[in-house]
């Protein structure tokens, strides 16, 4: 019986590692800042929390964002870990592909967390709730900041090399997968919250928004799977079985976000209601955290046969 992937070198586990650490930075920024949108109490508390949630996302988006540069310096070095910070090797790196996925990575994830240190300030400084100037800087801020992230993952791996319409595919595929997998848990912290207000009407709300991205998810990861690899090859490569795999952890993503919808939902106001939703919210943040492990390794340790 042969294994399904290789053992792969510690340079290799190291960029796998650095691409989940962005995948976590773009999803609590996109999450967190989103959420101020009505998912939450109201109270000063809920915004100080979603913001440091978002906050936190960025300041491990940031090193992450960072770390491959080191690691293809230690990589090429051959020294160790302390081959990483060669400062002469690592300034050779400008202009790759690597260098500049860090950067536009690097920008948008520290012009995330200085907005998000802003409204942290203002949202100290105010005596009443914020205005709707604070939430329209707050979504403009962070969308602007997390294009960036998007569009650095268009500049390095096998997807670089392609066409613009493909590279605008993966960036919009980011972009939902962030939204969607980033507000589970702020989703999830209503559920506990008792002062949230009429929970079954926010996660309608919620439903309504999940199925746009869904929409956005399957067809902008359809296209980039026609177009990066044959049918026949999801059967008889490495990366096609893992693409297989992603794609039946997808499906239970939709399974369970759709029993969410369709069977706890109607349900809340049922006593035991709101729990039944967390434990689903709780398997759902399950499933799509193996979902992400498999996306880094799919576009880190692996690539298409014919690319």
């Amino acid at each position: 019986m042969t294994l399904l992937l290789s053992i792969p070198s510690l340079w290799a586990l190291a960029f796998a590692l650095a691409k989940i650490g962005v995948f976590a930075g773009l999803i609590a920024g996109a999450g967190g800042v989103l959420a101020l949108g009505g998912y939450h109490n109201g109270s000063r508390a809920a915004h100080t929390r979603l913001l440091s949630y978002s906050l936190l996302g960025a300041f491990i988006g940031f090193h992450s964002s960072l770390a491959p540069v080191l690691i293809q310096a230690g990589q090429i070095n051959d020294a160790g870990v302390m081959g990483m910070f060669d400062s002469d090797l690592v300034l050779l790196l400008r202009g790759t592909p690597v260098w500049e996925s860090a950067a536009f990575r690097g920008a948008g994830f520290a012009l995330s967390a200085l907005l998000i240190l802003s409204l942290l300030r203002t949202l100290r400084a105010q005596r009443k709730p914020p205005d709707s100037v604070f939430y329209r800087l707050a979504f403009i801020g962070q969308a602007l900041a997390l294009g960036l992230v998007a569009y650095g993952f268009t500049l390095s791996g096998h997807v670089s090399v392609l066409d613009a319409w493909l590279r605008a595919a993966l960036a919009f595929h980011v972009a939902a997968m962030a939204i969607w997998v980033g507000m589970l848990l702020p989703l999830r912290w209503c559920c506990d919250d008792v002062e949230t207000g009429d929970l079954g009407d926010l996660m309608r709300r919620f439903g309504r928004l999940g199925m746009g991205l869904v929409a956005a998810l399957a067809s902008s990861g359809a296209f980039m799977l026609l177009t990066l690899i044959d049918l026949i090859e999801l059967f008889t490569t490495q990366y096609g079985r893992l693409m297989l795999f992603k794609l039946a952890a997808f499906v239970g993503l939709l399974s369970i976000a759709a029993l969410n919808k369709l069977r706890h939902v109607p349900v809340l106001h049922l006593p035991g209601g709101s729990r039944a939703l967390a434990r689903s919210i709780d398997r759902e943040l399950i499933v799509a955290m193996v979902l992400l492990l498999v996306t880094a390794v799919v576009t880190t340790l692996l690539g298409p046969a014919t690319h």
